[in-house]
């Protein structure tokens, strides 16, 4: 399998050239942004994407998928580490980027 880092960056550049997503960053990490809020990022070898409760829900049912805990703990119940999967992480992206649109304020 590739480099999951590699994937990531093709990830990054096909939300970036055909959907309003900038590059950002979170934690130190690359991510992708929606008008200047990050909604997904790379935490070595997964990534790391905001999500809606529901879709937190079906997240959690991936082999490997949990809760985003980047202090050890604490996890963030919004947040969900995703392993590699190119259909899942393209698809969690999505729904990552439309769930943090839906709670910007235009």
């Amino acid at each position: 399998m590739e480099d999951t880092i590699v994937r990531f960056e093709s990830l990054r550049t096909e939300l970036i050239n055909h959907y309003e997503a900038s590059k950002g960053s979170i934690f130190g990490h690359k991510g992708l942004k929606i008008q200047g809020k990050v909604f997904v990022f790379y935490n070595e070898p997964n990534i790391v994407v905001k999500l809606k409760p529901e879709d937190v829900a079906t997240a959690l049912k991936l082999s490997g998928a949990k809760n985003f805990d980047p202090m050890g703990g604490k996890p963030m119940r919004e947040w969900v580490e995703i392993p590699y999967g190119d259909q899942q992480w393209f698809d969690y992206a999505i729904k990552g980027m439309t769930y943090v649109k839906s709670l910007l304020k235009n």
